[in-house]
């Protein structure tokens, strides 16, 4: 896989998210170590992101599909 640069970003409307397809749940860690579980999204142009506030991620832990 290749390298990503992760990004943690506000999103502005984050119900819309909850039945998106591109969206799972994930573990993420920020810079300082904290673990959060927040949205993972795979696609790449969202318009539903805020990049004022955008921060680095250190790591990601994708939640599997349970339907899968």
């Amino acid at each position: 896989m290749a390298r990503k640069q992760l990004k943690i970003v506000r999103l502005i409307e984050p119900e819309l998210c909850l039945d998106c397809r591109f969206a799972q749940m994930a573990d993420v860690e920020d810079q300082t170590g904290n673990l959060q579980r927040m949205i993972y999204c795979r696609r790449l142009d969202c318009d539903n992101w805020d990049f004022a506030s955008a921060e680095p991620a250190k790591s990601l832990r994708v939640e599997e599909d349970e339907a899968a």
